[in-house]
Parts: structure tokens; C-alpha cells; sequence
């Protein structure tokens, strides 16, 4: 699927939008890490004044997407291998939350509708499967109760969507079966109530990626 990035940008929430652009161009390697976001350019761009390019870039800030310098502007974080372990390591934490929260606040038809709606991630190549895998994942965050929480998997979804732009992986075939037949597992087993198989799934996908980590990042440290 092929990601524009120049082209007009209307709406009621501009940095939002603006947001939400830098997000994918970033995921589908248009901007690279350690990269300096030129603000200028951006808001020619998109037709927009750079005011919410700012505004946009010091929400991806706080949420750990760009850096700031003094004097230079903002910068596309790097991640490091620590850092990532760090992330999947918060999201074993929050998906035993998540699974208690849909074990608590959805019924049978949500449950069914969600494990249908996994036959819509594919793609036909690395960025356009990783773009209908986040839009799924924003889909599934609309089942979850607890909003706050719904926040706190919103963001760790947009970390991953960025993260599996950075994260070498050359068998980009076997880690979309892989993707694919966990997401599969884990809704089956919500959907029949087996909230213990659930939770399995999910610890061993943590696992099995953090396990993954040294062969991608540690060798380059």
C-alpha cells in the first residue's frame, strides 16, 4: 500500500491529523530514525502553517516518538534494544488487564465479531500488512471498558505499528503467519470463554518476541 505523505490535510483536529501522519510515514520508513523532522517542509507539505506541525510533534514527543534538541528541533527517536524490551515487557502487564477487562464487559456477539474481523489483517507486502494490523488493533481497543486503559493500549499499539518498521526482520512472511495465528488463538479462546487459554497466548507472544530481541538489536550495541 502505498503511503502518501503530500497531500492536504483538513480537519477539525490539525495536529491530530498532523499526528497521525507522522505516525505512519515514520511505520512506513519515509522518516527514519534519528532523523530531523523539518517543519518547514512538512507544512508545506500537508498546506498547513507549521503551528500544528509543532503542536503534533510535541504530543509524539511525550509520547516517546520524536526527540527535542535545543536549538534544533524535533529528532525521530532511535529506539534501542533496552528500550524496546521495555515496551514488551509493559505490554505483558497491560494485556493480563486488557483480558480482565473483556472478561468482565463483553458479551458473546462482540467477542465473535472481533475474531471475524482478524481475516481483515493482511497485506501484500510488509507496510500494508502492518497498516491493517494497526487498524485492526484500533477496532479491538473500542471493546475495551475501562477507557483509561483503552488509552494506555492505544499508544502501545502506535509503538508497535512504529517498532515494526525498525525491528530487522527479513522473514517478513513467517512473522505475518506468526502475527496472524496468535491473534487467532487469542480471540478463539475469548470468544469461548477460556480466559486462562487467553491469557497463555498472550504470555507466550510476549515471550517468544523478547526472546527475539538480541538476534535484531543487541548485536548492534
Amino acid at each position: 500500500m502505498k503511503v502518501e505523505a503530500a497531500h492536504k490535510l483538513t480537519t477539525t483536529s490539525l495536529s491530530g491529523a498532523v499526528r497521525d501522519q507522522l505516525i505512519r510515514l515514520i511505520a512506513a520508513g519515509k522518516l527514519r530514525p534519528g532523523e530531523r523532522l523539518n517543519e518547514v517542509h512538512w507544512a508545506e507539505s500537508f498546506g498547513i502553517s507549521r503551528g500544528p506541525i509543532r503542536e503534533a510533534a510535541r504530543e509524539l514527543e511525550g509520547q516517546g516518538f520524536l526527540v527535542s534538541r535545543i536549538n534544533q528541533g524535533f529528532y525521530i527517536t532511535n529506539f534501542t534494544a533496552a528500550e524496546i524490551r521495555d515496551i514488551y515487557e509493559a505490554k505483558d502487564w497491560m494485556e493480563a488487564a486488557f483480558i480482565s477487562d473483556l472478561a468482565a464487559h463483553t458479551n458473546a456477539a462482540a467477542r465473535r465479531s472481533v475474531l471475524a474481523d482478524v481475516d481483515s489483517v493482511e497485506g501484500a507486502d510488509r507496510i500494508e500488512f502492518n497498516e491493517t494490523l494497526f487498524q485492526f488493533r484500533m477496532r479491538m481497543s473500542k471493546h475495551i471498558h475501562n477507557r483509561f486503559l483503552a488509552d494506555l493500549m492505544f499508544t502501545l499499539y502506535r509503538k508497535f505499528y512504529i517498532l515494526s518498521a525498525l525491528v530487522r526482520t527479513p522473514e517478513t512472511q513467517e512473522r505475518q503467519v506468526r502475527i496472524l495465528s496468535t491473534l487467532r488463538r487469542f480471540w478463539t479462546a475469548i470468544a469461548a470463554d477460556e480466559i486462562d487459554a487467553a491469557r497463555t497466548v498472550m504470555r507466550e507472544d510476549t515471550a517468544y518476541w523478547l526472546a527475539d530481541l538480541p538476534a535484531r538489536f543487541e548485536a548492534d550495541e
